[in-house]
């Protein structure tokens, strides 16, 4: 099965209680990526930096935290295990201008640490903010 995937967002919806993950991130990329994996039958995922890889639909408290350096390794490891479980065959990984900025490398590196302990084949895309999706 193809993932979909990209990071969480720092914006989100400060609601009370919890929220699926698609309605608590309130990034045009998470929205615009689901609908990409959507519109291509393929399983969508966000990579949060507290929670590991998680489904649109996995109920979120309202958190604030960015997944710091050390934390990359274990982070890896979690989703590696749920890309298993998942039954994850292919990744395609959505980022904007990671290499600029290194908070949003961190999670590139978690995704593509777990690619490789699966032996999965992992595509980064730039999400453009049009909503378009290139290759690089």
């Amino acid at each position: 099965m193809e993932l979909f995937a990209t990071y969480c967002s720092a914006e989100k919806d400060g609601a009370e209680g919890e929220l699926p993950a698609i309605e608590r991130y309130t990034s045009e990329r998470i929205n615009g990526v689901a609908a990409a994996a959507k519109s291509a039958e393929a399983k969508f995922g966000i990579l949060s930096g507290e929670y590991g890889l998680i489904a649109a639909d996995h109920p979120l408290p309202y958190y604030d935290h960015l997944l710091q350096p050390g934390e990359v390794a274990a982070r890896a490891e979690a989703v590696a295990q749920t890309l298993t479980e998942w039954g994850i065959t292919r990744i395609r990984w959505f980022s904007v201008a990671f290499e600029m900025d290194p908070n949003v490398g961190r999670y590139r590196d978690v995704m593509t640490q777990a690619a490789t302990a699966c032996d999965i084949e992992i595509e980064i895309a730039l999400w453009e903010p049009t909503g378009t999706l290139g290759l690089i």
